[in-house]
């Protein structure tokens, strides 16, 4: 009887240990998964933020001379929130950048940076007009800017350009043209990604300049 349940005694206690071989067989197997996981997200965390480097660091390459050609008058009243001096950089970049992705645009017809720094109602109109364009060509020159609104979670702001000065350029039977154009806007940004996009603008004013022809190599590049 001894010797039976001895047996016995053996067999629950190597059923005790099998049992706990395979309860720490799977909290291995868990943890190797969690980290697999965790290193999977840390890496598509590090690739999506290279590639949004990628697209967004020529923001901050835009030449001194076209960061100083920007002023800005005061902020209307009663903004819901005051703007930071960080979130005032980031606008000017932004504004600065989308024009220069306007120039783009109309020199070669090339859209696929336009989503970059526009979305919904500007970013349809700067598509549908991307053909337009023919054989002229836009270049910004300054801008003044004053915001319009800042909202409280600091997502949205409206931004009014008092004066936008822009050059046009056309070459006609093998003559190099130009013109100045003063303009306004009224237009609405909203943060989205980690990035300001022109949402909604509307044209309020244009005066134009008279054609002149220059000498091309005296235009800046």
């Amino acid at each position: 009887m001894t010797a039976v349940m001895s047996a016995e005694g053996r067999e629950s206690r190597r059923a005790k240990k099998r049992l706990i071989r395979l309860v720490l067989g799977c909290v291995l197997v868990a943890v190797a998964v969690a980290l697999v996981t965790s290193a999977a997200g840390l890496m598509s965390s590090l690739t999506a933020s290279n590639e949004e480097l990628a697209v967004f660091t020529p923001a901050a390459e835009l030449p001194p001379d076209l960061i100083n050609s920007v002023g800005w008058a005061p902020d209307a009243d009663g903004l819901p929130r005051s703007i930071e001096p960080l979130t005032r950089a980031d606008i000017t970049v932004s504004w600065l950048r989308a024009w220069e992705q306007m120039t783009i645009v109309s020199q070669t017809g090339d859209v696929s940076g336009v989503e970059t720094y526009f979305s919904n109602s500007a970013l349809e109109g700067v598509l549908a007009g991307a053909e337009s364009w023919g054989d002229i060509s836009v270049h910004q020159l300054g801008h003044e800017l004053e915001v319009t609104f800042y909202s409280e979670d600091g997502q949205i702001l409206g931004l009014r350009a008092n004066e936008t000065k822009l050059q046009h350029r056309e070459i006609r039977e093998g003559h190099t043209l130009v013109r100045q154009t003063t303009e306004s806007y009224e237009a609405v940004l909203v943060l989205e990604d980690g990035n300001w996009r022109i949402h909604h603008w509307v044209r309020q004013s244009f005066e134009p300049g008279e054609w002149a022809a220059v000498n091309p190599d005296a235009l800046p590049k």
